[in-house]
């Protein structure tokens, strides 16, 4: 296993874990038309730890690369949704993560998203998307 897909492993396996141990943050980005902002928190964060699993093993890494790749796919549209509505994410009084709307005068938001494409990259580089050949087991 090369270092490329080690890291596109921890990429999202780290963040996956995140969803757990810090789920307002993720809740917060949930766009406000979501319906259900715990949901989606759950099941991305799975999604994102399975699948960064499943890239650490030759068997699964293919399937786990096209998981990834429709779930990055799936998540876009919260990115976009943050900097369409300029949305800042910060701690409220309490330290939970909130959501706040048109308070990102700035290109923060705007910038991250082509940063989209660097996870599809490291995603079609990680998981050998592009290769016909079978691996070789280790």
């Amino acid at each position: 296993m090369d270092t490329l897909t080690k890291v596109a492993a921890a990429a999202f396996i780290a963040p996956g874990v995140g969803h757990f141990v810090k789920p307002d943050f993720f809740e917060a980005v949930v766009p406000d038309w979501f319906p259900d902002k715990q949901l989606a928190n759950q099941v991305s964060g799975v999604a994102e730890i399975v699948f960064g699993l499943g890239l650490l093993s030759p068997t699964t890494r293919k399937a786990a690369g096209w998981g990834l790749m429709g779930l990055t796919a799936a998540v876009f549209p919260a990115n976009l949704d943050m900097a369409i509505n300029q949305v800042d994410i910060r701690p409220d009084e309490t330290g939970k993560f909130q959501r706040y709307p048109g308070e990102v005068a700035d290109a923060r938001n705007w910038i991250r998203l082509p940063f989209q494409a660097v996870y599809f990259w490291l995603i079609y580089k990680g998981a050998n998307l592009g290769s016909k050949a079978k691996e070789v087991q280790p």
